[in-house]
Parts: C-alpha cells; structure tokens; sequence
C-alpha cells in the first residue's frame, strides 16, 4: 500500500468563501477574521482542519519542496553544461597553462613536457638537397600551368646580383596561395618545388595547429612561425619550403557566434605571423593549400591580401591524365606500355577522364580497382599461361563505373562569386 495519504475531497485549508462575490471575479475571497458582514452577505464558515488534514497539507508541502529543489538542482546542471564550453576552455587554457609554468620552474623535463603537449607542436624537416623522391616538376604528370609558375618562381630566387640589381628585384618570403579541387596533388606539388630548389622541407597539417583548449591554438601558431624563423636564420644559406596543408580553416571568413572568438584569435595569430616571417626571413616559401577558390567569397580578404601570388593546380588534363594512367599501370605485367598508352581505347578513356572532371587522386583509385579486377580475373589462371591473360581498358571502364561521379561536380567551394 502506499504511505500517500487519501485527500479525498475535503479542502486541506480552511477558508470562508463569499457567497455574494461577483461571478466575474471568482478569485475575491472574503477575509475570515473580519467579523459578520452587516451589508447583507453570508459566510460560510469551514471546521478547523483535523490532525490529518494538517498531515497531509504538510505532505504536500513537503514534496513540493522536494520538487522545487530538484527543479533547481536540474537548472544548476543545465547551466553548468550551456557553460561547460567556456569554463573548460578558461580553466584550461589560462589556469592549466599557468599550472605547467609553473611546473616548468619547478620540475626540468615533466614540466616541458606538458607544456608542449597542451600548446607545442615539433616540425618534421626534410631536406631535399639531392634527393629524388618525388616526381621532377616539369614531370608530364604535372599541370603545365604549374611547371610555368613555379619555374618563374625558381628563375627569380636564383638571380646574380647583378641580375637582381638590372631588374630592380630584392629577395622576400614567399607566400603562395595554391588552391584546387580536393585530390589534385597540392601538397605533392610543394614537395615538387622543394626538391627542385634543394630546400629545406617541412609540412603542417591545420589540425596539428588546433586544439580543444581556450588560446592554445593561437599560441600553437605562434610558436610554430617561430620556429619556422628560426630554422630559416641557422640556415641563412639554404631556402626553405613551409607546406601549410589545408589552411582553409585558418583563413576562412570568421561567422558570428559559437567560436568566433577562438576562430578570430587564430586568424589573428596567422597573420602576424605571415608578416613576421615576411619582415625577418628572405629564404622562405610558405605554401598555403587550400580547396576554395580565392574568388569564392569565403576567404578573409586581409589574409588573401598576405598571399603575393595565387597559384591554381587545375584538373588534369589529357596529356596529363595519359601520364597518370601509365604512372600507375607501369608495374602491371600484363601489358605492354609501349602499344597500350598508344591505343586508341585508352585514349578514349583518358578522355572520358578529363571530360568527367577525376583528378589526380581519383585517377589513381581507379587505377587500383582495375587491377584488382584483373587479379580476380586470373585467379584460377596457372601460372605459365598467365601470360595469355591481358589487362584490358575494359578493366579501367568497370573500376570508373564503380567509382562514380567525380568529386569536382559537386565541389562547390571552387565556384567564383563575383
């Protein structure tokens, strides 16, 4: 049985109810105390409530009590959550970083750690003096329009002085602008260059430079610049290439509202950091990749105006994609490279390629299909009459209509808005 008392229908209050009161303001209740009414009204008078009408009035209030501060104890939770957002990020990026200082001064290495765990990030340099491991730039799977701007590039870092003083030209930072649709080779393309200048190489990822905690993305960016300048002034003598892969989130208008003021900060972080690295160094290239188009409306245009040249690596075209077909086929014995890249069926499909907008990533996807294919396909084949077996443009064809449409028609961010 329940411990809830039976209210029933008796009143838990006594109360005197004016019989006379106007209909249209039922909620006027007569005073009890006021002695008899002379004008003419009638009272009814109520009992004093028993023992177990107060009980239960008391009950009652009790549980409202209870519900009211369960109400309150929801809302403090709901609040705390609505501000969690901004607690964890003040508590974390100013009073955590504090505490790591502070554990700096007081511990030798697991203080540094920490500190470079919550706002460091190491830079891994390559150094492409003498190396070949990526394609040379002027590589025919390498848009023609790149070979051209980047040997205009390279022309003018290698100047006598006596060239440079005939020209009127000085030697600055280059920050490049490179943008395209997604899977056209934009960081391979800043490797390209590094190697062919025999620089020093180095590529960061946008979400190396995040992070969850209130300014610790603005102090990442700082300390990444910084030591971008340094490499730059120990190594006086040699050039260096930054591949800043991805950069959009950086850059991007900042929106009003949630995150702005993070969003603004790092922003704000990149562009003192350009004009830093552009007042101190002369032997950098930083090159920013990105997916939306200069033109498109969604890049900040201060930090556009950072970018000395705007560098487009286009789809590929047809010479290029016959390039990238006999790039990733090469290896495939069951075809002679020589008559294949000849035949007027894979010149059908390079074009059908081109026609459809693939770039260079998506070429190579199909290239890995069809040769899974034509694995399947000689799998119950023996080994010395495999030679009967081979590699066809039919396998291309059914690893295109299993990959779909290209990437580029629905892309958008590439879209001028003038």
């Amino acid at each position: 049985m329940s411990n809830i008392p039976n209210i029933g229908s008796n009143s838990l209050v006594p109360v005197l109810v004016n019989q006379s009161q106007n209909k249209n303001n039922p909620q006027t209740i007569s005073n009890p105390r006021l002695p008899e009414n002379k004008s003419g009204d009638s009272f009814v008078k109520q009992q004093p409530p028993s023992s177990r009408e107060l009980a239960i009035a008391n009950y009652i209030k009790n549980r409202r009590m209870q519900a009211l501060q369960e109400q309150q104890k929801k809302d403090k939770w709901q609040n705390f959550k609505s501000n969690l957002s901004y607690a964890v990020g003040l508590a974390s990026g100013l009073a955590i970083i504090a505490m790591v200082v502070h554990g700096i001064r007081s511990a030798k290495n697991g203080g540094k750690e920490q500190l470079n765990a919550l706002v460091g990030t190491s830079l891994n340099w390559v150094d492409f003096k003498g190396s070949k491991s990526v394609a040379p730039l002027d590589s025919p799977t390498t848009a023609k329009s790149l070979r051209k701007a980047f040997a205009t590039i390279k022309n003018n870092m290698s100047l006598t002085q006596a060239q440079r003083e005939y020209v009127d030209a000085e030697e600055f930072a280059n920050v490049l602008y490179l943008y395209g649709h997604g899977g056209v080779g934009k960081t391979y393309v800043a490797k390209q260059f590094a190697q062919e200048i025999g620089a020093i190489f180095t590529c960061i990822k946008y979400p190396d430079l995040g992070s969850p905690f209130k300014d610790a993305a603005s102090i990442r960016i700082t300390g990444v610049f910084d030591d971008i300048i340094s490499q730059a002034l120990v190594n006086k003598d040699r050039k260096i290439v930054v591949c800043i892969d991805e950069v959009d989130a950086l850059i991007k208008k900042v929106p009003i509202g949630l995150g702005a003021d993070e969003a603004g900060k790092s922003r704000a972080a990149v562009l003192t950091a350009i004009d830093k690295l552009v007042q101190t160094c002369d032997n950098v290239t930083v090159v920013a990749t990105s997916n939306y188009h200069p033109q498109s409306g969604l890049i900040d245009e201060i930090v556009l105006r950072r970018f000395n040249e705007h560098i487009e690596v286009p789809l590929p075209d047809k010479e290029q994609t016959l390039a990238l077909l006999d790039l990733f086929l090469k290896k495939v014995k069951g075809l002679n490279p020589t008559e294949y890249f000849k035949s007027s069926e894979i010149d059908r499909f390079a074009q059908k390629l081109v026609d459809e907008g693939y770039s260079n990533g998506e070429i190579e996807l199909i290239c890995k299909n069809a040769k899974k294919l034509f694995g399947a396909s000689v799998k119950n084949v023996a080994d010395e009459d495999l030679h009967n077996h081979k590699f066809t443009v039919d396998f291309l064809e059914q690893a295109l209509a299993s990959k779909g449409s290209a990437a580029s028609k629905t892309n958008e961010l590439m879209d001028m808005h003038l």
